[in-house]
């Protein structure tokens, strides 16, 4: 099986970079400096942004 390679560099991109992201076509430093090239679905969270934000501040007890 051919490497992936950055289509900004052309460096190989690490194995455990497509495992985690198998769309990605950038390397981690070309997602660094330009942005990453992946596009995620919005995913509705069932709630009011409000009690969202409540959550995420709450702490365990």
């Amino acid at each position: 099986m051919e490497k992936q390679k950055c289509t900004i560099c052309g460096k190989v991109i690490p194995p455990e970079r497509i495992a985690a992201l198998p769309q990605t076509k950038r390397c981690v430093n070309c997602a660094r400096e330009r942005g990453s090239d992946v596009v995620s679905k919005k995913v509705d969270i069932g709630m009011d942004a409000d009690t969202y934000r409540d959550l995420l501040g709450a702490t365990r007890s």
